[in-house]
């Protein structure tokens, strides 16, 4: 299990970005990363670009949920995807005080076009099976994964409706 700070995730090749960090909101954290400078765009497996100059990474990290989302904006203020990470814990950091989660290996990506498609599957079992999380952590990551789909689904995922946009300088 891999413990994540939001200030410092998904970042690779990123030379130059602009943070912000709103502590203010009763059940959730929210991180604003501009990019500001990037080697070269990051483009996704079906071929869109993810991440480029003056493009926008939204994290929010729920603090009473197994999973954090992360957007993805183009440099128009437009969602282009949703990545969801299956969390053991989601807090603030002792000591940097700044938004964690423990990362279950399990992910969800949620397309413009309402498509779902889980990904790591094969990871979280391999941590399994190398005793990285127990079984009781392994079970945790299916049923907080299979409520997630469920919540995008049914349409009563809150995190996904909220207005981030307005937080995008």
């Amino acid at each position: 299990m891999k413990k994540k700070l939001i200030s410092k995730t998904f970042l690779k090749d990123v030379e130059k970005y602009k943070l912000q960090i709103f502590y203010n909101f009763d059940d959730y954290y929210l991180a604003i990363k501009k990019i500001i400078k990037i080697k070269e765009p990051f483009i996704s497996t079906t071929d869109f670009c993810l991440i480029d100059n003056n493009y926008y990474i939204a994290e929010v990290i729920p603090k009473g949920e197994k999973y954090t989302m992360r957007i993805f904006f183009n440099n128009k203020k437009e969602r282009l995807l949703y990545y969801f990470d299956i969390t053991l814990e989601n807090g603030l950091d002792k000591e940097t005080k700044i938004p964690f989660y423990d990362d279950l290996y399990l992910d969800v990506v949620l397309r413009t076009d309402d498509s779902i498609e889980v990904l790591d599957e094969n990871e979280l079992l391999d941590a399994l099976n190398q005793k990285n999380i127990t079984k009781a952590q392994y079970d945790l990551a299916i049923s907080s994964k299979n409520s997630l789909i469920e919540s995008i689904k049914n349409k009563s995922n809150k995190y996904i409706k909220l207005d981030i946009e307005s937080y995008l300088d």
